[in-house]
């Protein structure tokens, strides 16, 4: 009789239950978001003024959409213009008489797109552009004297534009410019916020300025 229950006993331990087998296996997946700022001169980027008559320099010329920019932004965004020299280069004189040192302000400009950011210099109507020194910009890096199209010094709300795309946000992702010469007679430039020098009419000729759009990342 004991042998038969120490039979039974082994019997149960042989039928009793399995442990689980399981086995796993890792993929590990990566995300690289790159910020990306694109300005894009979608026009030909020569803006020619020619003043050939006396209606010409009285009431000047103005050039309407000649610059339009498209922002394509996964950031938050500024967008600032300067122009690269504080005066005018001459190519050719046409005349001995007047001075040959034009500053960058007797050209003024006008964004058909409102910069929408409150306070700062900006656009919205027809200004000069500042000459390099007083933009303002150093190396590529603008301060609360430099005029914005988009956007302004500082990363407070409303004070830089959301990331957008040009072609899904038309209204604040694409800029038209117009630019403004009024020589006057004399050519003194009475709009310009800097007069000119000695002997206060600039000199006839050939002369071309380098206007320089920026966009930066909110600053």
């Amino acid at each position: 009789m004991k042998k038969i229950f120490t039979l039974l006993a082994f019997f149960g331990i042989a039928t009793g239950s399995y442990a689980q087998l399981s086995d796993q296996e890792y993929s590990y997946v990566t995300m690289d978001l790159q910020g990306i700022l694109n300005l894009t001169m979608t026009n030909d980027p020569t803006v020619n003024f020619s003043f050939k008559s006396i209606p010409d320099y009285q009431q000047g010329i103005v050039k309407y959409n000649t610059t339009r920019l498209d922002v394509d932004a996964t950031v938050a965004w500024d967008l600032f213009a300067y122009a690269s020299t504080d005066n005018w280069v001459q190519v050719d004189a046409y005349s001995t008489t007047g001075t040959a040192t034009l500053p960058a302000e007797i050209l003024e400009v006008q964004s058909v797109r409102a910069n929408t950011s409150a306070g700062g210099n900006n656009f919205n109507s027809f200004v000069s552009l500042k000459g390099l020194t007083n933009s303002g910009v150093a190396a590529g890096v603008p301060t609360a004297a430099t005029q914005f199209l988009a956007g302004r010094i500082g990363t407070a709300a409303a004070q830089s534009y959301a990331p957008g795309s040009a072609l899904a946000n038309p209204t604040t992702n694409q800029f038209r410019i117009h630019y403004r010469l009024k020589p006057g007679i004399p050519a003194t430039f009475p709009n310009s916020t800097v007069a000119l020098g000695v002997p206060g009419f600039a000199q006839a000729g050939y002369y071309y300025l380098e206007v320089v759009y920026a966009l930066v990342e909110d600053l």
